[in-house]
């Protein structure tokens, strides 16, 4: 007979047997068989839950890089949780169809309201004249169908942050409270059913400051503006942080070097510096240079080592040609050839640097003074 759902808890039942025990082990059959009975119980039960359940099947293609009850998972895009266009919200700030919302605005598209639930947005958009395909693009809407292995009842939305020819990486959001970012290789079952192409965009990274890692590599960089700068030990840092998950692919997309006038920290020295030409010109006070200024905290080996093979040509070592500096607010001008301050007229265009990187330029007495060269 096949089992049959109680009420009460969904459990599977089987009836009571009525074969009559013989021979000279009777007394331990019963024992036995419903041992075995309750064996059979459990293992229906379990395949009852898991075939009802609806969370995402789980294969060797789908990796969950960070899921959380908040919206923590999204806030690298300025997300906050507040309602979009009219899409309503989760108390944790969550939705899908929201979510997407955002970053649809923050892109630059026009009002998209009223598509309906997630598993409707491929034809609505195509309603609305959007292209609807199989292929994904950064800047994208990853959309599920109705029915499909991920979301089978409502669908579901999320924004395409990276593709590479072997998998994709989708930020989303669930009415259920979660954000989350999610690897899925390509030929996962949980691949999504179509790809909006609203306005698609470049890569953007995650705020200044971010610990990145490279997935496949495991190299560590830190984000000075958009520019990755090289981690080579978490000394200095207070030991290891978390970082955030990127592609050999996307890697090469960002910009080479942190842009002129950032400033940066070397964790073990704590020795500031100026970029300047795309290299680090060293500052002793803030006064000449307008103040006490913003800064990010890199590796100071990333600073010492600048110039050299990748991964630490994110930083030159000493400024590009042609790059015009300032001793001071009220100092000579010099353009910067072959590593040496050269003085030139002044111009309006030239960056106001510590004068006393000017004045030390080519000693060699301390190494945060060898990234200018003396004097013409």
């Amino acid at each position: 007979m096949r089992p049959q759902l109680t009420r009460a808890h969904g459990i599977p039942t089987t009836p009571p047997t009525t074969h009559r025990p013989a021979g000279p082990n009777a007394a331990g059959r019963p024992r036995l068989r419903r041992a075995l009975a309750s064996l059979a119980t459990l293992a229906l039960t379990l395949t009852a839950v898991l075939a009802t359940s609806e969370a995402p099947a789980q294969a060797v293609g789908f990796v969950r890089e960070c899921k959380a009850y908040s919206v923590a998972c999204i806030s690298f895009s300025g997300y906050a949780g507040t309602s979009v266009w009219g899409y309503p919200v989760s108390s944790s700030g969550n939705n899908c169809v929201n979510y997407v919302a955002y970053r649809l605005r923050k892109n630059g598209v026009a009002q998209q309201s009223a598509m309906g639930n997630a598993g409707s947005w491929a034809t609505n958009a195509k309603r609305r004249g959007f292209l609807v395909n199989r292929t994904p693009a950064i800047g994208s809407i990853a959309q599920w169908n109705y029915g499909s292995v991920y979301a089978p009842t409502y669908g579901h939305v999320g924004y395409v942050e990276e593709v590479t020819s072997s998998y994709i990486v989708v930020s989303d959001s669930a009415w259920s409270g979660y954000s989350s970012r999610m690897k899925l290789s390509v030929g996962d079952r949980n691949w999504p059913s179509n790809f909006i192409h609203f306005k698609d965009q470049g890569y953007q990274p995650p705020p200044s400051g971010t610990f990145i890692k490279v997935r496949e590599t495991g190299q560590a960089f830190r984000l000075v503006g958009r520019a990755p700068v090289f981690i080579s030990t978490w000394t200095g840092f207070g030991g290891t942080k978390p970082t955030f998950l990127v592609s050999s692919t996307t890697l090469p997309k960002l910009p080479l070097r942190p842009a002129n006038g950032t400033f940066i920290r070397g964790a073990q020295r704590g020795e500031v510096y100026q970029i300047v030409g795309g290299a680090p010109v060293f500052v002793s006070s803030w006064i000449p240079v307008g103040g006490a200024k913003p800064y990010v905290t890199v590796d100071q080996l990333a600073i010492d080592r600048a110039g050299s093979a990748s991964p630490y040509n994110h930083l030159l070592y000493r400024p590009a040609d042609g790059a015009l500096i300032k001793a001071g607010p009220t100092g000579a001008t010099y353009k910067v050839l072959a590593g040496h301050p050269t003085l030139v007229a002044p111009s309006t265009g030239a960056m106001v640097v510590d004068p006393a990187a000017v004045s030390h330029a080519g000693d060699t007495s301390a190494i945060r003074w060898t990234h200018l060269l003396s004097r013409r």
